[in-house]
């Protein structure tokens, strides 16, 4: 199995110039700045990791430790889209290794104060998590795990029923933006 982690990252601002900002600054770019292709991610990308937070590693020469340590997770996302756009949020969905891009999103959060952004994650591996991240801090994280029996997962079909409190609220991100 290749224990993906599926994150849905909610960008919650009551200025639209806030989210056109991130917007920009998380995507990635079609070529680096010496005008060559990255090898870390994919040119274009609409949520690159190396982009928030760059690594400045090579796909060749990789180092899973470094970059669970920059990151949150031990390789860059695979895939990436932008699935919702309003005045007030850009909805993206996030695959990455293991677990969520926590210090990617921390680091967001910090470099876009007028932020708040939101996350759950579910994950091949058995857990699923939810944290909330406003100017560079952690809040409100959960996680939980499967308690299945070898016959009950060998039946499982991957759906899971997480707490209704993990969804994101405007009204919740209002309250910690204060």
């Amino acid at each position: 199995m290749a224990n993906n982690a599926v994150s849905t990252v909610t960008v919650w601002s009551p200025d639209p110039g806030a989210l056109a900002r991130v917007e920009a600054a998380v995507a990635a770019p079609d070529v680096d700045r010496r005008g060559l292709l990255r090898r870390t991610t994919s040119p274009g990308s609409v949520f690159s990791l190396e982009t928030i937070v760059p690594s400045g590693m090579d796909v060749d020469a990789w180092d899973w430790e470094r970059a669970v340590q920059l990151w949150g997770t031990a390789r860059p996302e695979t895939d990436a889209t932008l699935d919702v756009r309003t005045p007030d949020r850009l909805v993206y969905r996030l695959v990455t290794a293991f677990a969520p891009p926590s210090d990617v999103l921390r680091a967001l959060s910090a470099a876009h104060p007028g932020v708040v952004v939101h996350v759950v994650t579910t994950c091949e591996s058995e857990y699923a998590s939810t944290a909330w991240y406003l100017r560079g801090t952690t809040l409100r994280e959960e996680e939980t795990g499967l308690d299945l029996t070898d016959e009950q997962w060998e039946d499982w079909d991957g759906e899971w029923d997480l707490p209704p409190r993990w969804a994101f609220a405007a009204a919740t991100a209002r309250e910690l933006a204060g």
